[in-house]
């Protein structure tokens, strides 16, 4: 009587065992179909991250509200602003917008052109006469 109540559980253990199988299955297949998105999605923010990290700030630049309650130009009317801090700050942006573009250079590799046979000279081409 326990060797059959023992074969009994072992049996409903081993079909319970094999219901939890095909669950976890059918789980896994959804959960595949709802995240085929993410490696295409991937894809496109690493095309589009150095462009992004390099457009931000000159956005930024553009759009900026210039504050009222300090005066733009100096007592002699010139802009504060000089042509010296301008190229300054220009030069700031573009160092550190440099790493950036060098990315973006090595992520898109230039087509190399075919060696072209180079011509032989004309002293090799005819032969010496002592």
């Amino acid at each position: 009587m326990a060797a059959t109540q023992m074969s009994e559980e072992k049996r409903r253990l081993i079909e319970e065992s094999e219901r939890y199988r095909r669950a976890m299955g059918r789980e896994l297949q959804n959960l595949k179909a709802a995240t085929a998105w993410v490696p295409k999605t991937i894809g496109i923010v690493r095309a589009t991250s150095p462009i992004l990290a390099l457009a931000t700030p000159l956005v930024g630049l553009l759009i900026r509200r210039k504050k009222h309650a300090e005066p733009g130009h100096d007592r002699n009317g010139t802009p504060k602003k000089g042509l010296v801090a301008t190229a300054l700050f220009l030069f700031e942006v573009m160092r550190k917008a440099r790493p950036f573009l060098d990315t973006f250079r090595r992520r898109r590799p230039h087509p190399v052109e075919p060696s072209r046979p180079s011509k032989p000279s004309p002293q090799a081409a005819s032969p010496r006469v002592k």
